[in-house]
Order: structure tokens, then C-alpha cells, then sequence
């Protein structure tokens, strides 16, 4: 499985309007109506950093990277020997990219509402938050990051009702903390 960051103070305008560009018109008009910059972006970037992994993988350019979204707005390659999930959270985006179907989730690590926590975690995961956390709330991002990586992988949800996290037979969970933020894929082996 490879994983890309992209960090949105990194695109410029130049960057950001190339992105766009390689948009359908549907999904510019979504972009271009969000409010904040920072959302733009982050589309933009999700956009730009799909198409170079795909590029990657398949020896074209962004520009040519044959990447479609499916009615859900989960991103695909129709007919590839590969899969592709996007996630952003604060100034990063992560793209995963792997032969196994998959769905990957990443959070910046931040405090959280314990009101929150209780509606997204069973009584045994706020348990495990509390044990190791030492109020850096790190458990409960991971909790959480693997909750949407699963919802990605299955589109099975909604995700608040998620209280125990049960995994299907053959999915597996990967989970990573990198620049301050949590990173679960979920993949079905």
C-alpha cells in the first residue's frame, strides 16, 4: 500500500487552478462554491494528488489519469489492477493507493467533546481512549479514523452509529501517526 501527502499551503494559485481544470463540471461547481479557501483547497489538492498517484501507477501524466468518481464521491480508475481513496483533515491531504479495494481516513489530532466521543464510541473504546491517551486524545482519533476508513471501504454507515467497531471477515485496519494526525486505511484482503 503507498500512501501520498500533500500539505495545501504548498498550492498556489497556479497549482490550485490546474487542479480545477482537470475537474468534471459538476465537481468544479461543488469546489467552487465552498465558502472557504481552505476547503477549496483541499479538494483541489485531493484532485491533483489522486491524479499523480494514478499517474504513477499507470505511466501518464495527472492530466491524463483516467479518474472517475462513482455517485458517492468515492474516487476510482475504471478497470485498473489498483484502488484509490482520498481523505483531508486541517491542512493535509492523504491518498492511498493499493491492488486491494480500500479506504483510508486521516484526522489532525485535536481535542474532542467527550459528549462527542460517547456518540461515536462504545463503552470498551472510550475505555481504551482513557487508559493511554493522557489527554492528547490520540485513541480517540485513531477510534474514529478507522471508523471512516471502514465506512469508505464498505459505504456502509452512517458512520455515528458506528458504536463498536466490528470489522467484516477479511478487512484489515493499518493505522499510522504521521505529521500530528491519525491515518487508518481499511482494506479487504
Amino acid at each position: 500500500m503507498e500512501l501520498f501527502w500533500y500539505h495545501i499551503k504548498e498550492m498556489d494559485a497556479a497549482a490550485y487552478d490546474t487542479a480545477v481544470a482537470l475537474m468534471d463540471a459538476e465537481r468544479q461547481r461543488r469546489v467552487k462554491d465552498f465558502p472557504n479557501e481552505d476547503d477549496r483547497k483541499r479538494s483541489a489538492a485531493g484532485e491533483w494528488l489522486l491524479r499523480r498517484a494514478v499517474a504513477g501507477r499507470l505511466g501518464g501524466t495527472p492530466e491524463t489519469a483516467p479518474l472517475r468518481w462513482d455517485e458517492n464521491g468515492k474516487p476510482y480508475v475504471e478497470g485498473a489492477p489498483f484502488h484509490v481513496s482520498v481523505s483531508h483533515s486541517g491542512p493535509y491531504v492523504v491518498c492511498a493507493v493499493d491492488e486491494h479495494v480500500l479506504g483510508v481516513d486521516v484526522e489532525v489530532i485535536r481535542g474532542a467533546e467527550e459528549k462527542f466521543m460517547h456518540r461515536a464510541c462504545s463503552d470498551a473504546e472510550m475505555a481504551y481512549i482513557r487508559y493511554g491517551d493522557a489527554g492528547c486524545y490520540q485513541r480517540f482519533w485513531e477510534c474514529w479514523t478507522a471508523k471512516e476508513a471502514l465506512f469508505k471501504l464498505t459505504g456502509k454507515g452512517p458512520l455515528l452509529s458506528l458504536s463498536r467497531l466490528a470489522l467484516p471477515q477479511g478487512v484489515v485496519l493499518d493505522h499510522i501517526i504521521q505529521n500530528g494526525c491519525a491515518v487508518t486505511v481499511a482494506m479487504m484482503l
